[in-house]
């Protein structure tokens, strides 16, 4: 790009529109090398690629398979001489599993008709088809297929250019394989029929909406931004609006004062789901909280001020995480406040539930206890009724994000570390970094951000916690929002200008997920039906064919749920952050706690299974944009030491 900058000082109009289209030329050139590029950076021979896109896999079904289980232990623990294979499917690409079916009891002919959305940015030499004798202690090969990567990569072509001259040599189509296969390359292992086809990024659907995940997209949302749980009134003063961007001043909203406002004003019901509820905290300090317990009608207390609300019949439910190492005498590892909580809600009219994350049937008994005590949800959001702006009744009004209602979470921009310890901080120091004391500190700083919506957003944060309080705890607790006028969009202030979509990490085994939005088609469905295929001749198979297309796009997607082992699975936050990664044209800003995955890109952690791929989607955005010679930026913003202690003492 620098080569044109003298040019463009020292020429008229029409040869800056001339330079311009050598610039416009010089760029689509580099555009049109990314994916050639990408592959010279990554592949060590020609028979590797990189698969960046979308998987889009179907595993129909397995014949004859043989039959593991005969002279198994199982055969000999139950005496069934006719005891048969209990077969799965997973695939893989090298040691990283892209997906795996339920099992099949006793069935050497299963039928499975699951279908999978697979994002990749993975390095390969093949798709891997694993099928798999589910047993007690431990689950056999039965056998195996390799699906080259290069049936999968075509580009394309001259004739494809003159049809549409937007795209670009090295460009890649989307490929689809059916196939019906040979196990282990023996019939007497099997025969396994698929589907599968590679979309490339460019195919995908580059709208703000996340396509394919459970909740869709609203429009016509207010929304509110924190930074913390507080302002201190010490922001920088930001204009904004108008012909000279100076009509209005943006005042930083408050979290936890909204928070109290709209707990004290709620009328029929008041929702709350956490990793952690302190019930001593208190929503205002310093004046306002002195102001509030002198003359106010309800204490800023969590916990007094949850049960005020439900005394006067308003239906309040607690939901937080069940820390599996707690219990009436011990507070656990994690210091959630769960057994204090349950405590004081006892005998009182608010409900309160703990959740833990549970195992499947599938897992063995360690493996259930394992995963209550590892696993937590980390939803942290607050749904209420609430007074319409203009005050004609009632609507919902949510808040959502990552601040929890717990002992250390009040923080404001200044975060102090000793000075606010015995004012603002007093009975609120918390610390993972330090050996500190309440009375000395230091304190440990706590930013995080937050959100407050109202609008047609707010029905899917109220659906979202009445699924996970129907499946685990009881559906005849929550409100009738129906009863109540605020269970449709007609009854709610849609007037903002906020799109908005939810995201979350959830599976059927915590969630009461809608049946209705998770109907799959059995046939092939989509595109595929119409596509032009072209038979291959193979060895080892009884039926391979192929298409391939360079045109369309908005691929459309069967379902909204992912299945693992046969359940269903919101997986909606990753999906979220990939396709909002992808779509970058300029810049990325991550902040979060933690930050780890793509173990499949490294070398030496190849064989780790973490399917996170935000690292890779990272590392590939950045190498596609040095390819097009674009500038670019990320900035990744972490906390020095997590959550944990640190390396240094205190007095250091």
């Amino acid at each position: 790009m620098d080569r044109f900058k003298g040019r463009l000082g020292l020429s008229d109009s029409g040869a800056k529109e001339s330079v311009h289209a050598q610039y416009d030329e010089a760029k689509d050139a580099a555009r049109a090398q990314k994916d050639l590029i990408l592959n010279k950076i990554f592949s060590k021979d020609s028979s590797e690629a990189i698969l960046y896109g979308l998987l889009h896999i179907k595993i129909i079904k397995c014949m004859g398979l043989r039959n593991l289980d005969r002279l198994g232990a199982m055969s000999l623990l139950t005496k069934r001489a006719m005891d048969k294979s209990d077969p799965y499917v997973t695939v893989h690409i090298n040691s990283y599993r892209l997906c795996k079916t339920r099992h099949i009891d006793d069935d050497l002919n299963p039928v499975f008709d699951e279908e999978f959305y697979c994002p990749v940015a993975h390095l390969t030499s093949g798709v891997t088809f694993k099928v798999k004798d589910k047993d007690p202690v431990r689950d056999e090969v039965i056998g195996k297929y390799i699906l080259p990567v290069q049936q999968l990569i075509k580009k394309v072509d001259e004739s494809d250019i003159q049809r549409d001259p937007k795209l670009n040599p090295g460009d890649l189509k989307r490929v689809g394989v059916h196939k019906i296969v040979e196990l282990d390359e023996k019939k007497r292992h099997g025969m396994l029929e698929f589907f599968i086809e590679f979309i490339p990024t460019r195919m995908l659907s580059q709208s703000l909406a996340v396509p394919g995940i459970y909740f869709e997209e609203t429009k016509g949302n207010e929304v509110k931004l924190y930074v913390n749980a507080d302002d201190d009134g010490s922001a920088p003063v930001i204009k904004y609006g108008g012909k000279n961007d100076d009509e209005k001043v943006w005042t930083p909203p408050r979290l936890w004062r909204d928070i109290y406002d709209y707990f004290c004003n709620a009328k029929h019901f008041i929702y709350v789901a956490g990793w952690s509820v302190d019930t001593d905290q208190y929503l205002l300090r310093g004046k306002e909280l002195e102001d509030a317990l002198a003359n106010g009608k309800y204490s800023p207390k969590i916990g007094e001020l949850l049960k005020a609300k439900a005394d006067e019949g308003v239906i309040v439910n607690v939901m937080q995480w069940d820390d599996y190492s707690s219990n009436f005498m011990l507070p656990g590892m994690m210091g959630t406040f769960d057994e204090k909580t349950r405590a004081y809600f006892r005998d009182t009219k608010v409900t309160s539930r703990f959740m833990s994350m549970i195992g499947g049937d599938a897992n063995t008994l360690l493996e259930g206890q394992s995963k209550k005590m590892a696993f937590t949800h980390h939803q942290k959001y607050i749904i209420m009724d609430a007074a319409k702006p203009d005050g004609q009744g009632r609507e919902l009004f949510a808040f959502v994000g990552g601040i929890d209602l717990t002992l250390g979470r009040w923080d404001n921009r200044k975060h102090p570390l000793f000075r606010s310890l015995q004012s603002t901080h007093k009975g609120d120091t918390y610390t993972k970094c330090f050996k500190a004391s309440d009375e000395c500190g230091p304190r440990q700083p706590w930013h995080d951000i937050h959100s407050a919506v109202r609008g047609p957003e707010a029905i899917h944060l109220a659906l979202a916690f009445e699924e996970r309080w129907t499946k685990q705890g009881n559906a005849g607790e929550l409100v009738s929002r129906s009863r109540i006028g605020l269970d449709d969009e007609t009854g709610l202030q849609n007037n903002g200008g906020w799109c908005a979509q939810i995201s979350r990490s959830i599976d059927s085994r915590v969630n009461a997920f809608d049946p209705s939005v998770n109907r799959t088609r059995s046939n092939m469905g989509g595109y595929e039906e119409k596509a032009h295929w072209t038979s291959m001749k193979e060895r080892h198979t009884s039926l391979s064919k192929r298409f391939a297309t360079a045109f369309g796009s908005g691929f459309s997607y069967n379902h909204c749920l992912d299945r693992k082992k046969g359940r269903l699975v919101d997986n909606s936050i990753h999906l979220t952050n990939i396709h909002h990664i992808r779509r970058a044209k300029h810049f990325i800003y991550i902040e979060s706690q933690y930050f780890m995955g793509s173990s499949f890109m490294w070398s030496k952690d190849s064989a780790v299974k973490c399917g996170n791929m935000i690292a890779a989607e990272v590392s590939l955005k950045i190498c596609e944009k040095i390819a097009a010679n674009e500038p670019f930026a990320v900035y990744i913003l972490l906390p020095m030491w997590s959550k944990f202690k640190s390396p240094i003492s205190s007095c250091e």
